[in-house]
C-alpha cells in the first residue's frame, strides 16, 4: 500500500512528512540536525536516468543502515526547461517503491546546498 505524504511547497524551498510521522523529524532535518550519510549529485542526468539512480541510491542505502542522504541536483540555472530534476523529485520520493523508505524530505541547508540539494530522511531498517 502506497505510503502519503503532506508536502509543502515555498517558492523554491520543499518540505514533506510521511502521514503519521512525528513532524520533530522533519524539523530536525530541515534544520540541518541530522547527519548526511551519503550524498548524490545528479548533474548532468536526464530526468528518467536520475529517477532511477535516486530509487536505486535509497534503497541500497537503506539496506546499508543509512539514514540521510543528500541529493544534490542543481536549481536548473543551465537548463532551458528550468529545473526539472529539483521540481520532480518530491513525486518520485512520494511514489512506490521509494515511498515506503522515506521519512521525511527538506530543502538543503545554505551550507550543504540549498535550493540546489534535498535532504531525504530514511527509515530504520528492520533486522
Amino acid at each position: 500500500r502506497q505510503v502519503s505524504f503532506e508536502i509543502e511547497r515555498s517558492g523554491e524551498r520543499v518540505r514533506g512528512l510521511a502521514r503519521g510521522v512525528d513532524r520533530a523529524h522533519l524539523d530536525r532535518l530541515a534544520r540541518g540536525e541530522i547527519e548526511i550519510d551519503l550524498e548524490l549529485d545528479l548533474h548532468g542526468l536526464l530526468e528518467s536516468e536520475a529517477r532511477s539512480l535516486v530509487r536505486a541510491t535509497l534503497r541500497e542505502a537503506y539496506d546499508d543502515g543509512d539514514r540521510c542522504v543528500l541529493l544534490i541536483h542543481g536549481r536548473g540555472k543551465h537548463s532551458p526547461l528550468g529545473p526539472v530534476l529539483r521540481d520532480a523529485l518530491p513525486a518520485w520520493l512520494a511514489e512506490p517503491p521509494t515511498d515506503r523508505l522515506v521519512l521525511a524530505f527538506a530543502t538543503a541547508r545554505p551550507d550543504d546546498g540549498g535550493t540546489g540539494a534535498t535532504c531525504v530522511l530514511l527509515r530504520r531498517r528492520r533486522r
